[in-house]
Parts: C-alpha cells; sequence; structure tokens
C-alpha cells in the first residue's frame, strides 16, 4: 500500500507541475503579447507626435522636415497671377534656431513671417536666435520687420543691407562679407557670395554637418523651365557664378532652390542648362 501511494502521489504531482507549467506558459504568452501590442503602440504614438510636415491654420507656410534639426520653410505669394511657393530654411541648434530668409511678405505686411515665429515657438519649443537674408527681394527679406521686432539677430552681406535700404526694409547687420563662417551651439553655418546671378546679391548657406546647401532663388529646382524673374539679373554672370558654388561644395547631398522641390547636386548643374538655353534663346 505504501509503495502504491508513494507512485500515486508522483504521478499526482508531476500532472500538477505540467498544469502550472501550462499556466505559465500562457501566462507569459499573454505578457508577450501586451508588451508587443504596447511597444508598437508606443512607436506608432511617437511617429504621429513627430510629424514630417506642419502646416498653419491658412495653410500659407508649410514647414517640412530634412531631417531631424533642418526643416524648410515654404511660404506662399501671388506673383504675375500665379501662386508660388518660396523656401527658407529652419536649422534647430543647441543654442536656439537659425533661419534662413524670411516668410514671403512684402515691406509693412509682414503676418507670414509673424505666424512662422510663432510656429517654430510651438512645434521647436526654441527662439530663433539668428537669421540670415540671401538677398534683397520680397522672398527673402519681407518679414525682416517680424525679426527685428523680437529682437532677432539679422545678418547679410553688405551689399545687402545697401538695397535693403533701397527697396524700403530696415538693413540687417552687414556682417557676412567678414564673417561668412558662423557657429551657432553646435551647428556650423556657412555664408558664402559667389558672384552676381539671380540677383546682384544673392548668397547661399551651406550646413556641412548636415551636407545641405540653400541655393536660395539663385539656384533652380529641378522642375524649373526657365530662369524666372530676371528684373535684377545677371544672366551674364550667373554661368561662372553656379560653378564657384559646384567647385566650392563638392560633397553636397541636398540643394535646396528658393522656389519648387529640393533635390541633389543634380539642381546645380540643371541651373547651368537653364542659363545655356536662356543666352542661346536670346542670340
Amino acid at each position: 500500500m505504501v509503495k502504491y501511494s508513494a507512485e500515486v502521489y508522483t504521478r499526482q504531482k508531476g500532472e500538477i507541475c505540467l498544469k502550472i507549467n501550462k499556466v505559465m506558459f500562457s501566462l507569459l504568452l499573454t505578457l508577450s503579447v501586451v508588451i508587443t501590442s504596447f511597444h508598437s503602440q508606443t512607436i506608432a504614438q511617437s511617429k504621429q507626435s513627430s510629424p514630417t510636415q506642419i502646416t498653419n491654420s491658412d495653410q500659407s507656410i508649410v514647414l517640412t522636415k530634412l531631417n531631424d534639426n533642418v526643416w524648410v520653410h515654404t511660404s506662399y505669394n501671388e506673383w504675375n497671377g500665379t501662386t508660388y511657393g518660396h523656401n527658407g530654411l529652419i536649422v534647430s541648434t543647441s543654442k536656439g534656431v537659425v533661419l534662413i530668409d524670411t516668410a514671403w511678405d512684402s515691406a509693412g505686411n509682414y503676418q507670414k513671417t509673424e505666424a512662422l515665429l510663432k510656429m517654430i515657438k510651438t512645434h521647436f519649443k526654441q527662439n530663433v536666435v539668428l537669421a540670415l537674408i540671401t538677398h534683397a527681394h520680397d522672398d527673402s527679406i519681407g518679414g525682416i520687420q517680424a525679426l527685428l521686432n523680437q529682437g532677432i539677430d539679422v545678418r547679410s552681406t553688405l551689399l545687402t543691407a545697401k538695397l535693403a535700404k533701397k527697396y524700403g526694409y530696415p538693413s540687417p547687420k552687414p556682417t557676412l562679407d567678414a564673417k561668412p563662417v558662423m557657429k551657432v551651439g553646435d551647428t556650423v553655418v556657412e555664408a558664402y557670395y559667389p558672384g552676381e546671378g539671380h540677383s546682384q546679391d544673392n548668397i547661399t548657406v551651406w550646413l556641412p554637418q548636415y551636407k545641405i546647401l540653400f541655393g536660395g532663388c539663385f539656384i533652380k529646382s529641378s522642375d524649373a523651365t526657365d530662369l524666372g524673374n530676371l528684373s535684377d539679373a545677371n544672366v551674364e554672370q550667373w554661368d561662372d557664378s553656379v560653378k564657384k558654388v559646384i567647385n566650392k561644395y563638392p560633397q553636397v547631398k541636398t540643394v535646396v532652390p528658393g522656389h519648387g522641390n529640393w533635390g541633389d547636386q543634380s539642381l546645380l548643374f540643371h541651373t547651368l542648362d537653364l542659363i545655356k538655353q536662356h543666352t542661346q534663346n536670346k542670340s
């Protein structure tokens, strides 16, 4: 009887252990599913909280992400009866935001740039600490008064500062000729004047850490079929000026034009092709 009871006890103990193991496996499997689901939801929420494009209420300004620290700001306006977008850059640094060009405003009416500054404050949780103006046309300098009203350090070349006054705008600080390379926190920003082209004073802005070149209106988008506004252009020199940029920044990965879609280094060569076509058509 004792031997039989021991065998029964051993068998029952084994069955109980097996049941416990099954229950534990089921619990672990359920826990794994819950953790995986939570992780997926967390990733999805993270993606939703980090959009790649932000638009203001009337869709007059669009912010588009290039990378975690560099965004394109695009504002819209009419020129010759057609609506166009103009691009600038927002560069987030450890010390605040560097803004390349204002929104497309006009003298005395800088509401878009005020809206842009609010969007930057809301999304980046930073203030604009420095702004660069790439040339003195309204699509690049139109909102300068909004920047100055907030005490932002606005810089340009001496030529742009002079032309700004001529066109009825406040003059930026003319420091970029003497100090074209600036370090703001952990980010290097380089201004470069290659010579005349779209305008007398057009400059480019280079972000070496990101291999991003802001060409402004000096560089045309890949879908551009002509050189655009030539009222202040020097087409004869434009070709040589673009070649200087190509030679200076051979490592460029992304080129952002003043109007239209951004792309790679091919935009520089496309601009050369458009200059050549214009010259041939004119002759």
